[in-house]
């Protein structure tokens, strides 16, 4: 860089020239360069990729492929989603006494008495009047929980230690539906609201051996069956 006054050549980074004293001339700012985005580049790309697709669009075979997945796809979706619901139905409402008398001898199998509990539709009338039967607690679904846990967990108890092996306990018992004036009976009795009863009475075995006596009470509400009360003894109680 020279002086603009006399001509002197400057030294880099100057700011007066040594020869006449004159202001150096202020360096010009470096432009700034970033990378060149080539644009030809990306339309090309997209151009391409849209062929593409408009022609897996005409291929038949691939459409028949691609909607056969989708329909393959909302019938899994289906199944699942009527496995979940019916998990679900299975803790509260069976369509039918049958269902509500194998349903509770899985529970007493598994000594889960929690799930009799939740299987069982609350009557504060047949509670109230059998405290020997079903205890006393500060609610009654507290009395309900505590009678299924205890019960189940009796005869697990009694199970394992009769068979040290895994079992599978049967019902030997079809359910009787109640009608006419032992509807009104039992409806009195028992302080639910239902449109028909079924009584469900005999055996529970292991191999032919009976280990316990059950009864049990199913009544349809609301157009489900559920649990009312179910009994176990060492002898017959039907």
């Amino acid at each position: 860089m020279k002086c603009k006054n006399c001509g002197a050549v400057l030294d880099e980074g100057a700011l007066f020239c040594r020869k006449c004293g004159t202001a150096a001339p202020k360096p010009e700012p470096k432009k700034k360069t970033g990378p060149k985005i080539n644009l030809s580049g990306v339309k090309k790309w997209f151009r391409k990729a849209k062929e593409r697709v408009a022609a897996l669009l005409k291929n038949r075979r691939f459409m028949m492929f691609a909607g056969a997945a989708l329909a393959l796809l909302l019938v899994l979706i289906i199944v699942i989603v009527s496995v979940a619901s019916c998990g679900r139905k299975k803790t509260t409402g069976f369509k039918s006494p049958e269902e509500v008398a194998n349903a509770a001898v899985i529970a007493l199998e598994g000594g889960d008495g929690e799930r009799l509990y939740k299987m069982t539709s609350l009557s504060e009338s047949l509670l109230g009047k059998h405290p020997e039967v079903f205890g006393e607690g500060d609610t009654p679904e507290a009395v309900m929980k505590g009678y299924y846990t205890g019960l189940a967990a009796d005869l697990g108890e009694q199970l394992s230690e009769q068979y040290d092996r895994e079992i599978t306990l049967m019902l030997e018992a079809e359910p009787r539906l109640l009608s006419g004036t032992d509807i009104f009976e039992s409806n009195r009795a028992l302080g639910v609201e239902a449109a028909q009863y079924a009584e469900i009475e005999g055996p529970l075995s292991v191999d032919g051996e009976t280990v316990r006596y059950v009864r049990m009470v199913a009544a349809e509400i609301n157009g489900e069956w559920k649990l009312i009360v179910l009994y176990l003894s060492d002898t017959p109680i039907y």
